[in-house]
């Protein structure tokens, strides 16, 4: 019995599966053409199971013996049940999800999810070039595996703090948070997330989108507003 299942080969399930041993784990889907694509891919343990998600079927292929389980189905709510369903077969398992709506991640912790996998504005194209830079890799590998706190996401820069009207090579979040900075959205020139591939100007309201840990995101957040109140008065 293999110890990892990941269920889903939608596009958050193919940005996950190409990063995993194919021999080390099963890879379970709940749609034909879901099943040819990862068979066309070289996946290969691929098992197709009902789309009702049955307790019977998720027996079948040993659920109660694997350690980790990661669900990323597309269907935020078919992803919630998939989990629940697993967590109340497998009370030991360890339980990794993607959630796309921040309304889902308490109810993914009720289910017994131990890491969120919030991917917000960053979608699996983007996801795959980030993971192409060795050090992220390596990041995207702890948050999957190893350490709970680590997640993506999203930090709106305050005004008057001490990132409003810096640019990217004057800021090192590495070494004063152990952040990765992976994407800005530069409000002043569209509202979609960009990769940091240039020298970009940082201005109050554009989004860091970063790797780390939550409570260094916190930090970096409380950092910004503290600064930004006392050089305000």
């Amino acid at each position: 019995m293999r110890n990892i299942v990941l269920f889903g080969y939608g596009v958050n399930g193919k940005a996950v599966a190409r990063y995993l041993d194919k021999k080390k784990f099963l890879l379970v889907v709940f749609d034909e053409e879901e099943k040819k694509e990862a068979e066309d891919d070289n996946f290969l343990n691929v098992e197709l199971l009902d789309e009702q998600i049955l307790d019977e079927d998720l027996i079948n292929i040993g659920i109660k013996e694997v350690k980790t389980a990661i669900c990323m189905l597309e269907d935020e709510a078919r992803n919630m049940f998939l989990a629940l369903s697993i967590k109340n077969l497998n009370e030991k398992i360890k339980l990794i999800a993607k959630s796309n709506d921040r309304e889902y991640e308490h109810r993914y912790r009720l289910a017994g999810v131990e890491q969120i996998i919030n991917s917000y504005e960053i979608t699996a194209h983007r996801i795959d070039s980030i993971l192409k830079k060795p050090i992220t890799l390596e990041f995207i590998h702890n948050i999957v595996f190893e350490d709970n706190n680590l997640v993506f996401a999203q930090i709106e820069i305050v005004k008057n703090s001490f990132l409003d009207g810096k640019y990217l090579n004057e800021i090192d979040l590495t070494r004063d948070y152990n952040l990765i900075l992976i994407g800005i959205v530069d409000r002043e020139k569209s509202d979609s997330l960009e990769l940091v591939l240039e020298n970009n100007k940082l201005d109050a309201k554009d989004v860091l989108v970063v790797i780390g840990d939550k409570l260094e995101i916190e930090r970096l957040q409380q950092d910004m507003e503290e600064y930004a109140k006392w050089h305000s008065q």
